[in-house]
């Protein structure tokens, strides 16, 4: 707990230094511009805090002793979007009602399974990643944290934030491998399997008129700077919620020698049918080729046990896409 103490306390300075030299440079009002710092300060620190396995047997125990305290913990992180919404005078009923109801679900779905470790999927772990992941993808929790604009980042860490706590401490999910850092091996089991995806992708992506190259000079600076915001924002998100939550699962499920085959080749599957949704609407090119994709993922995942190593590969595709195709 100290470990996280110091890093929140670290990312408030850093939030402070940030607005300080945003402050020399642009005529912003000081207050609003402190309250959008401190927010993200927050929600960071909750998504670092995650990854860290005492800070998730601190709040087991605190959820087992008490169904009250199970319920309520959550809601702390409604703090950031407060502390922006009338530091900023954004807020709304509406997006607070949002927020209420996208923690509250998960987490009482998995309410009745506290007392017991997850060792198969049910029908309530179903539900709660469904909660989980289509108010993202149907763009119901837009319109929220609105200063200086609409802010995306502030989304998809929240909604990890919210996950890791329905599974990692109500539902004590244990191997999902949530982490953000790489480790050496992540990003050569993450590269190996980036190349592997390539080698097929490729081909099956100019086949059905899918991708279509492009010549774009490559800015280190740039393909770094995506590779980050991918990173952070698409890949862990969705590798926890379909590598670390729901492979996981099924992988617990099948059980068996072919289980962790069966758990990748499902997972793998519903990643890809998650994308139908794109335009042109059912997009089904955009699922064979998510489809692949999460195989790929899926086996980074499988032999590392860390999102991070998946994420790795996510992000890598999705960054040489959006350069070259």
């Amino acid at each position: 707990m100290k470990k996280i103490l110091l890093a929140l306390a670290g990312l408030t300075l850093i939030a402070a230094l940030a607005e300080f030299i945003l402050l020399s440079q642009i005529h912003l009002n000081p207050w609003r511009l402190a309250a959008l710092f401190e927010s993200l300060a927050l929600l960071l620190g909750a998504f670092v805090a995650f990854t860290y396995t005492d800070f998730i047997h601190r709040l087991r125990k605190w959820a087992l002793a008490s169904l009250r305290w199970a319920i309520l913990m959550p809601f702390v992180l409604l703090a950031p979007y407060l502390i922006l919404a009338f530091g900023t005078g954004t807020f709304a009923f509406l997006a607070l009602a949002k927020l209420i109801a996208y923690i509250a679900v998960p987490t009482l779905l998995l309410l009745p399974d506290r007392l017991h470790p997850a060792e198969r999927a049910s029908w309530r772990d179903f539900a709660a990643m469904l909660s989980l992941g289509l108010p993202v993808s149907a763009g119901w929790l837009t319109g929220i944290w609105v200063w200086p604009q609409d802010i995306y980042i502030f989304r998809p860490i929240f909604c990890v934030c919210t996950g890791a706590y329905a599974f990692l401490v109500i539902r004590n999910l244990k191997d999902a491998g949530y982490k953000l850092l790489f480790k050496k091996a992540d990003v050569t089991e993450g590269g190996v399997n980036f190349i592997a995806f390539f080698i097929l992708a490729l081909p099956l992506g100019l086949g059905l008129h899918f991708i279509h190259p492009h010549a774009h000079h490559l800015n280190l600076p740039a393909f770094a700077a995506d590779f980050v915001g991918i990173y952070l924002t698409v890949a862990i998100p969705e590798e926890f919620l379909f590598r670390g939550v729901l492979q996981n699962l099924l992988v617990k499920t099948f059980q068996g020698p072919r289980g962790g085959q069966y758990g990748l080749l499902l997972a793998s599957v519903i990643f890809g049918l998650s994308h139908l949704h794109h335009p042109p609407v059912p997009n089904w090119r955009y699922a064979v080729l998510a489809t692949l994709a999460g195989l790929f993922y899926g086996n980074a995942w499988r032999v590392r046990k860390r999102t991070s190593a998946s994420a790795f590969t996510h992000a890598l595709v999705d960054t040489v896409w959006h350069f070259w195709f």
